[in-house]
């Protein structure tokens, strides 16, 4: 791959990140409750899951999808109900809460902690005895949450497969091209995704009214459900 294709690549993948999807509200949404230091392992989290889908996608996951195209479909159906459990869980409990940022978080010098706000700031987003039994504030959960948004979202699978075929050099070994690929598209999520976190904890200062933090609760909810629902209808639909 000439260094040409790669900046084309890059702009190419830049694009489709920097498009909204669960994982840029996701990010916003811990941002917004949890401040950089944690959101980082829901950023990472994500960031696996792209490795993940990148690396099967250059093992072969494109020819399987083409034999047996309702796999795609079941993937579309279980993103979107997972999709639509984070919508239900932040509807009915407020999955954002300013009051567990440190006051280094919003901009300030001294750093205090509301100690009870981790188990309230974000509900439990998948019903298992393992989830309720997790911190919902702790790395593991936020990194395991993440990682199955991304690992469940077909947009990524779809693209992946549809953009790393266009700039592929036919006259190299495909393998190397892919995993640098794969690697590319890691690490500009990465960035974008920390970017949002970081503008949410910046705008946290700013939303101060318990009335606000209501309002962003439901219209994340909101904006969940729209992108559950239109999996699961697309799911559904191709099965």
């Amino acid at each position: 791959m000439t260094f040409e294709i790669w900046i084309a690549f890059v702009l190419a993948a830049s694009a489709n990140i920097l498009a909204p999807g669960p994982a840029i509200v996701l990010a916003i949404r811990n941002g917004l409750s949890l401040g950089m230091g944690k959101t980082i392992y829901s950023t990472l989290g994500n960031v696996v899951a792209i490795g993940c889908v990148g690396l099967a996608v250059t093992l072969g996951l494109g020819a399987i999808i083409t034999t047996e195209p309702r796999i795609l479909s079941v993937l579309r159906v279980l993103g979107g109900s997972y999709l639509l459990w984070l919508a239900y869980q932040n509807w009915q409990r407020g999955m954002i809460s300013l009051d567990n940022l440190t006051k280094d978080d919003r901009g300030g010098k001294v750093t205090t902690v509301n100690a009870g706000a981790d188990t309230n700031c974000i509900a439990s987003s998948f019903p298992s005895s393992l989830e309720a039994h997790q911190d919902p504030g702790s790395a593991p959960y936020l990194f395991r949450q993440s990682l199955l948004v991304g690992l469940t979202n077909p947009k990524m699978i779809i693209f992946l497969l549809a953009l790393f075929p266009l700039f592929l050099n036919t006259q190299a070994a495909a393998t190397p091209q892919l995993l640098l690929m794969t690697a590319t598209f890691m690490g500009l999520s990465f960035l974008s995704l920390s970017a949002f976190a970081y503008t949410a904890v910046k705008l946290s200062r700013l939303i101060q009214r318990p009335a606000t933090v209501t309002f962003i609760n439901k219209l994340i909810a909101l904006i969940f459900c729209g992108f559950g629902g239109s999996l699961i209808y697309f799911g559904l639909t191709t099965l």
